[in-house]
């Protein structure tokens, strides 16, 4: 059984800095992913808000966070999923067979973005269907686009989108927003058209792009076609915490790891940093939330407090 100072649970932006950290601080650090390193960061067209960054490619900045973890001496395991930890002892046991111990975890699970599961989704995933308008709003300059979603998230997306896109729509399966009043004032006040009572049945396109949407009346069931370039989907996250709630970790209502300003949880040894904790999804955050768990767990093992 190999040994460990730190472990993330894994690979994106908060596991990788996590990587960064710990190994610089000295400790045996190694980062669990059970898919592709990087998460939402490597599938992103072009990231343009990441400090003193030029606009550069998710895979490409992706490939920067892992080469400077390694550089380090962080340990990589990517297509693997821990099934099983053991909280008390820190052991993690993994699909591949592969047993670790470490002295410290730090969950940096993340989140995803719940679907609408309907045709067009996924083919014109990155190429017109995207899920954040901070992140792909530059690409839909002076075009239409519909942000799907009426809760404070969609609000936020469809006002960003304001200053960009040409004309902005929202489609929402309600007769109002839930969002903030003052939110709702900001879109009122900015122009941007509601598509009431409706629900994407279809999202359209060429083979290569979006160009527009079936919509479906919820209360009529009458269908219409939208021509749009663009569709911002925001109707939520649903967080990766299912290990987390089997190892016993306290989660708030929606699911999110409940932590303290130390990036603590309710379990000695585990933290948990970025998108797994609720909060802005955003690559600045995650790495600033790893940064503080990465140091506090340092701290952890070299005085032996806890709380």
């Amino acid at each position: 059984m190999k040994e460990y100072d730190i472990i993330a649970i894994g690979g994106g932006p908060a596991g990788l800095t996590v990587g960064i950290y710990g190994s610089r601080f000295g400790l045996k650090t190694l980062i669990i992913e059970k898919q592709v390193v990087g998460g939402a960061m490597a599938i992103s067209p072009l990231i343009e808000n990441y400090p003193g960054m030029e606009p550069i490619s998710g895979v490409d900045l992706t490939e920067r966070f892992k080469k400077q973890a390694q550089t380090f001496g962080a340990e990589i395991k990517d297509i693997t999923n821990v099934i099983k930890i053991d909280p008390k002892e820190k052991i993690i046991e993994t699909n591949t067979g592969e047993t670790f111990k470490t002295k410290t975890i730090i969950f940096t699970t993340g989140s995803r973005h719940k679907k609408l599961g309907v045709p067009g989704e996924e083919e014109y995933s990155g190429r017109g269907v995207s899920w954040c308008a901070t992140c792909d709003g530059a690409f839909f300059r002076n075009r239409k686009v519909v942000v799907v979603g009426g809760g404070n998230s969609a609000a936020i997306e469809a006002l960003h989108l304001a200053k960009i896109a040409g004309e902005i729509h929202i489609v929402h399966r309600r007769d109002k927003l839930r969002a903030e009043q003052a939110l709702i004032n900001q879109i009122n006040e900015s122009g941007i058209k509601y598509h009431w009572h409706s629900n994407i049945k279809e999202i359209l396109g060429d083979g290569k792009k979006v160009t527009g949407l079936k919509l479906i009346d919820v209360k009529s069931d009458e269908v219409r076609e939208v021509p749009v370039n663009g569709v911002f989907v925001s109707i939520g996250y649903k967080p990766n915490s299912e290990l987390a709630a089997a190892v016993g970790l306290e989660l708030d209502k929606n699911g999110y790891i409940r932590v303290d300003k130390n990036m603590r949880t309710n379990i000695e040894g585990i933290y948990a940093a970025g998108d797994i904790t609720g909060g802005q999804k955003q690559l600045t955050v995650s790495v600033g939330q790893a940064t503080t768990a990465t140091m506090n767990a340092f701290l952890y093992m070299h005085d032996g407090s806890w709380y």
